[in-house]
């Protein structure tokens, strides 16, 4: 039985997953989110830690491959 929704609180890295996550056992999930998502990569003013560099480990992107099946192919 899937459940009716699920509101998760920010639209960085981590919230996207978490969104992900639950949309298979959710029928809507929504996004909340006070910055406008640049584009392209870019500093955003509500994630001070964006300026700080960042790493994705080898498990780190086997997940993220079995989440989103396509992302290898960008």
């Amino acid at each position: 039985m899937r459940l009716k929704n699920a509101v998760v609180i920010g639209g960085s890295i981590a919230g996207m997953l978490s969104a992900r996550v639950l949309a298979d056992r959710f029928e809507s999930v929504t996004i909340v989110e006070t910055d406008k998502l640049p584009l392209k990569p870019e500093i955003r003013k509500g994630a001070p830690q964006s300026v700080q560099p960042h790493i994705l480990l080898t498990g780190g992107y086997q997940i993220l491959e079995k989440l989103f099946p396509e992302i290898s192919s960008q």
